[in-house]
C-alpha cells in the first residue's frame, strides 16, 4: 500500500520536498495509517512532519481517550505533536453556525497556524471518496458534486484517497498499528454511517469491486468537470466588459457552458457559490434582464444587456492618515500615539468593542485607512493564522455591499488592522512596547 500512497503523492504532485506537512490525526485507523505512511516517506521527501490533533470537546471521556491516545503515539513514534482543545459546541451557538462547518473552520484554522505554507495532510480515503458520491448523488448534484472529494485542494493534500478502508485495516494488522474507534462511526442514524453500513454493502454484493469501479467513475467525472469548467472560464472572460458581463456572449452558449460560467462569474466578483435555483433564474435573466439576491445576500443584475453585481461594486475609499481624526466611508477615526504607561489596562488590549491598540514602534512607514484590495491578508492577532481578507469577509458573514466600507488600515509592509475583526500579530502589544498607536472607530449617525 506504501508503493500506492507514494504514486498518488507522484501523480498530483502533493508533496514537494523540504515541505512542512501537518498530518491531521484523530487516533482511528485511517490517520493513524496517514501518519505511518508520512513517516515512512519523509525522509525520501524531505518532509518536516508534525502530528495535530484536535480534541472539539463533544464527546467527553472517549474525545479526551482519543487525544491522550495520539499523544502517546506521536511521542513514542518521535513525531513531534500539537494538540488542540475546543468547545465547538459554544462556537457553533455563538457564531450560529452547525457543529459540523464549525469543526471544520476551527480545525483548518488550528492547521494553518502551526507554520508558515504548511501542507495539510487529511485521511479522506477512496471509502469516504465514494460515500460522498453516493450523498451528493442522493441530494441530486449536478457533476461538480459527484466530483466527491479532490485529492488536492489549496494546501489541503490526501494521500490515502486511492486506498480502501479494507486496505487500510489490512495495512493496520501487517505492520501492527494500533488505533482508536469512534462509537459514533456505527451509528446509522447519520446519513453517512448508513450509506457505508447499509447502501455499499448491498452494492458489494452485485460487484464486490464497487469502490474500485466506482473510483473510475468519479476519475472520469473529474476529467469531464475539469474540461468544462476551463471552457466556461474561457467563456465568462470573453463575455466581460468594463461595467460586467455581456449577457447576450453568456446566453449564445450551451446550457452546460453557461451554469458554469454564470456559477463561476459569482463566485470571482462575489465570493459566493450560488445555489442551482440561483444558477437556474440567472441564466433566465441572461436574456429577460431582471434582478435576484442569491445567497450570502448578494445581489446579480441584469440590465441593458450587462451581467453585473450592484450590491458588490460599492465605492471604494482611501484615506491618509496625517491628524487626530480622519473620516472613512460613514465613521470618524480618531488617533493617539500615547505611551504605554498612560494605559491603565493593557490585558486583552488588541480589541474592545471598536477600539483598538497596536505597537505604533512596529507601524513600518506611514499609515492609511482604505477600503479592501485584492490579494489583502491578516495574520490574525487572536487565532495566529493567517487569513485573506475575502475569506475573513465570508466568515463574518459581511455582506457584499458592505464590504467597501470596511475600515483597512495599512503600512508600508501590508495590512496591520481590520475594523470589526483583529489586528495583524505583527504589531501586537507586548511586554516590550512601548509607543501605542490607540484607534477608536466611530460611526457618524445617520442624517449628520
Amino acid at each position: 500500500m506504501i508503493d500506492k500512497i507514494r504514486e498518488t503523492i507522484r501523480k498530483h504532485n502533493m508533496i514537494p520536498c523540504g515541505s512542512t506537512v501537518v498530518a491531521a490525526v484523530s487516533g482511528g485507523s485511517d490517520s493513524m495509517v496517514l501518519l505511518n505512511a508520512l513517516d515512512m516517506l519523509k525522509s525520501e521527501y524531505d518532509i518536516n512532519l508534525i502530528a495535530a490533533h484536535v480534541n472539539h470537546g463533544l464527546r467527553g471521556e472517549s474525545a479526551d481517550r482519543d487525544e491522550a491516545f495520539v499523544k502517546e503515539k506521536c511521542n513514542g513514534m518521535g513525531i513531534e505533536i500539537r494538540t488542540l482543545k475546543a468547545d465547538v459546541a459554544a462556537l457553533a451557538k455563538e457564531s450560529g453556525t452547525g457543529l459540523e462547518e464549525c469543526g471544520r473552520k476551527v480545525r483548518y484554522d488550528f492547521f494553518n497556524s502551526l507554520g508558515e505554507n504548511v501542507i495539510i495532510a487529511t485521511a479522506h480515503n477512496l471509502s469516504d471518496r465514494v460515500e460522498t458520491f453516493l450523498f451528493n448523488f442522493t441530494r441530486g448534484s449536478a457533476l461538480r458534486g459527484l466530483c466527491s472529494v479532490p485529492a488536492v485542494r489549496d494546501n489541503i493534500i490526501r494521500p490515502l484517497i486511492d486506498c480502501s478502508k479494507d486496505e487500510i485495516l489490512e495495512f493496520c494488522e501487517k505492520n501492527s498499528i494500533e488505533y482508536v474507534t469512534d462509537e459514533t462511526n456505527s451509528d446509522v442514524k447519520y446519513s453517512r454511517n448508513r450509506i457505508r453500513h447499509n447502501v455499499i454493502t448491498e452494492l458489494k454484493k452485485i460487484n464486490p469491486s464497487f469502490e474500485e469501479c466506482a473510483e473510475r467513475c468519479i476519475e472520469s467525472v473529474n476529467e469531464d468537470e475539469k474540461f468544462l469548467f476551463s471552457l466556461a472560464s474561457e467563456l465568462a472572460e470573453k463575455a466581460r466588459r468594463n461595467s460586467g458581463y455581456d449577457a447576450d456572449v453568456l446566453d449564445e452558449a450551451p446550457i452546460p457552458l453557461k451554469k458554469r460560467a454564470v456559477t463561476h462569474i459569482c463566485e470571482k466578483n462575489a465570493g459566493v457559490t450560488p445555489e442551482q435555483k440561483f444558477v437556474n433564474k440567472i441564466c433566465e435573466m441572461l436574456r429577460n434582464g431582471g434582478q435576484i439576491q442569491i445567497n450570502g445576500g448578494v445581489t446579480v443584475r441584469v440590465r441593458k444587456g450587462i451581467l453585473d453585481f450592484p450590491s458588490a461594486g460599492a465605492e471604494k475609499s482611501k484615506a491618509e492618515i496625517d491628524g487626530e481624526t480622519v473620516a472613512f466611508a460613514n465613521k470618524l477615526i480618531h488617533i493617539r500615539i500615547i505611551d504605554i504607561n498612560e494605559t491603565n489596562n493593557l490585558q486583552n488590549v488588541s480589541k474592545l468593542d471598536l477600539e483598538y491598540y497596536l505597537d505604533y514602534d512596529k507601524i513600518i512607514g506611514k499609515v492609511c485607512v482604505r477600503s479592501r484590495e485584492a490579494g489583502d491578508c491578516i495574520n490574525l492577532n487572536s487565532r495566529g493564522c493567517t487569513k485573506t481578507l475575502k475569506k475573513l469577509f465570508n466568515e463574518l458573514e459581511i455582506p457584499p455591499e458592505q464590504r467597501n466600507s470596511v475600515a483597512v488600515f495599512c503600512d508600508e509592509a501590508g495590512v496591520v488592522l481590520v475594523e470589526g475583526a483583529d489586528i495583524d500579530k505583527r504589531v501586537s502589544v507586548t511586554k516590550e512596547t512601548q509607543n501605542i498607536m490607540f484607534i477608536k472607530i466611530k460611526a457618524i449617525p445617520s442624517g449628520v
